[in-house]
């Protein structure tokens, strides 16, 4: 078990990671609202419990007009291809998905609602590759 960047380094490069992506791709006045979420265990072959955690953020994008969803994604794409980012899945004309990775492990997804009551609302997030909270392997009893 090799040694790994600890959960605050990783939580760290996912949040500059999603404001950088966030700059690129939205107007000037957009806002973003953190949507919590707990760590996710990660899991081995054998769906046991590595002891290791992927660190994850997402916002909830206010301001911009939803009218222009479709270029703000545009935006985001060219932001991923300049960026070192492969596109994993896109879904963006059906279902308002799509997300990418970058060679680090690191996962980024932008959501359109395509139901409830504030269709178009954007989130915009990402996620670490597993990572010891401390950066280096725990015992295990």
């Amino acid at each position: 078990m090799q040694p790994t960047i600890s959960s605050e380094q990783a939580k760290r490069i996912t949040v500059n990671t999603v404001h950088s992506a966030a700059t690129a791709s939205f107007p000037p006045g957009y806002k973003l609202t953190e949507i919590v979420f707990p760590n996710e265990s990660c899991t081995d072959s054998s769906d046991n419990d590595t002891g290791q955690i992927r660190v994850g953020i997402t916002y909830w994008v206010d301001g911009p007009d939803r009218a222009h969803n479709n270029a703000y994604y545009e935006n985001l794409k060219r932001w991923w291809h300049n960026n070192g980012w492969t596109v994993e899945t896109d879904t963006w004309s059906g279902k308002q998905f799509a997300n990418a990775h970058n060679d680090d492990g690191y996962l980024m997804s932008l959501t359109g609602t395509v139901t409830g009551p504030v269709l178009g609302r954007l989130s915009i997030g990402a996620s670490s590759p597993c990572v010891w909270p401390n950066g280096t392997p725990e015992r295990r009893s």
